[in-house]
């Protein structure tokens, strides 16, 4: 049992380290030829930027701005979660909504989330505290999609669970919950995860915009490397918030929709 499952680990984790392998192999390349910015910079291979992340965390630096920003993250997505839902769910359920909002929803979607920084720190950055602004730049960006997804999930239900529902005898709350909630949700569960990486892309742009005046985050790290031209650091930050973003999808939603697919059969036990 152990030596299948350890089998299952293996086949599965094989290709993701073959990817990895060929991107720090190509990013190794780059350095061996020589790649520098004009300014005569050159680019840190992987060595120099794990020992600057090892430097950093060293100094007390990388795993507190780490933190800071993951709450941030983790509030952000909250709300723009429980908006989301809210303006989705009232959308499939009134047509005059659905007529008006829907396209508004597919036009914010498109709108970079970038656009939102300056309106934020001007009308919500209250005496230099600029959590706010943050929060709302995350909700802009990711509400949308998570909006979407429940309108996408809705529309995608079989009409005949509709029907199995009614002869069923099922009304109001068991009928959202046993038979509409369960047949949306893995079109739902995909729109979370696609509002994830919005969420986590406007964080990124909210922290480095603002981040001459942000406590902490990885968001100020990178505009501090910008800033000192300290191209290693620059790096160091990019790895890391590529390392999160991985991470979250590995360990949070992958596992959730593995879940999702072995409870409908479409996937082995």
């Amino acid at each position: 049992m152990q030596r299948s499952r350890l089998r299952r680990i293996l086949h599965g984790a094989w290709p993701r380290l073959l990817a990895i392998g060929i991107l720090v192999g190509i990013w190794q390349l780059l350095v061996v030829i020589g790649v520098s910015t004009p300014g005569g910079l050159p680019l840190p291979g992987p060595g120099d930027t794990l020992a600057e992340m090892g430097y950093l965390i060293h100094i007390g630096v990388l795993l507190p701005a780490l933190a800071q920003t993951l709450e941030r993250a983790a509030i952000g997505y909250a709300l723009a979660l429980g908006v989301g839902t809210l303006v989705g769910l009232a959308v499939v359920r009134v047509p005059v909504l659905r007529a008006g909002v829907g396209s508004l929803l597919a036009g914010l979607q498109s709108l970079p989330s970038v656009v939102w920084v300056p309106i934020a720190v001007l009308f919500l950055s209250f005496g230099g505290q600029v959590e706010n602004a943050m929060y709302f730049v995350v909700i802009m960006g990711a509400f949308p999609s998570i909006a979407m997804g429940v309108m996408s999930a809705y529309d995608n239900i079989p009409p005949l669970t509709f029907n199995l529902a009614r002869s069923m005898g099922a009304r109001g709350p068991h009928f959202y919950r046993h038979f509409v909630f369960s047949a949306a949700l893995p079109g739902y569960v995909a729109g979370m995860k696609q509002a994830w990486a919005f969420s986590w892309r406007s964080l990124m742009a909210a922290e480095l915009i603002i981040g001459s005046v942000a406590s902490s985050g990885l968001g100020p790290i990178l505009d501090d490397g910008r800033n000192l031209l300290d191209v290693p650091e620059m790096f160091a930050a990019v790895v890391t918030i590529l390392i999160v973003g991985v991470a979250v999808n590995d360990l949070i939603f992958a596992p959730m929709e593995r879940g999702l697919l072995r409870r409908r059969g479409l996937a082995p036990a």
